[in-house]
């Protein structure tokens, strides 16, 4: 009678060390299953920290650019505006009679300092504040002049820093979009 009392509490004990061995092998498996999560979603951030920040070197770098080219034209406007006082002293007439040239080049003085500002911006991701100097670039100047596309057009380099802060505010206004939905 002994054996069949043990035979049930040894079943017991089998039973028992199955569970158990089942329980652990499964807290295992889920441990597992997290670190592999974790592994991929830790991946996958540092893929789009690589991507952003390409992205904003890329941005720094065209922003430091458009000021430097700033400062060239600023530095050129404030030779000729020198030269344009000495010979208005040395003839006697007022600024009124300044030739179409030196507003012209004002203009695209003007014109480089918005455009400077907007990249300025869009680097500090003020997506607004880009898009209302944008806007008064526009409607200052006019986007055909702007793009070099009219008579009295600005020169290549505006041109480009131009369609590069359009381009720029159109694809954040999209991605503003998407991550909206």
């Amino acid at each position: 009678m002994d054996e069949q009392k043990k035979s049930p509490e040894q079943r017991e004990k089998k039973l028992s060390r199955t569970t158990l061995t089942f329980y652990i092998v499964a807290l295992f498996s889920v441990a597992i299953a997290l670190i592999l999560i974790s592994y991929v979603a830790q991946a996958r951030s540092a893929r789009q920290l690589d991507t952003l920040n390409d992205k904003l070197t890329e941005q720094q770098t065209v922003a430091q650019g458009a000021t430097q080219k700033m400062e060239a034209l600023q530095q050129q406007l404030d030779e000729q505006q020198k030269i344009l006082e000495e010979l208005a002293a040395g003839l006697d007439t007022d600024s009124a009679g300044l030739p179409a040239a030196v507003k012209d080049l004002a203009e695209e003085r003007d014109a480089y300092a918005l455009l400077a500002r907007i990249h300025a911006q869009l680097l500090a991701e003020n997506t607004a504040e880009a898009a209302a100097a944008f806007d008064e670039l526009v409607q200052t100047y006019g986007e055909d002049r702007l793009l070099g596309n009219s008579e009295d057009g600005f020169g290549a380099d505006i041109n480009k820093l131009f369609e590069a802060a359009k381009k720029q505010l159109s694809a954040q206004s999209s991605a503003g979009m998407h991550t909206e939905e």
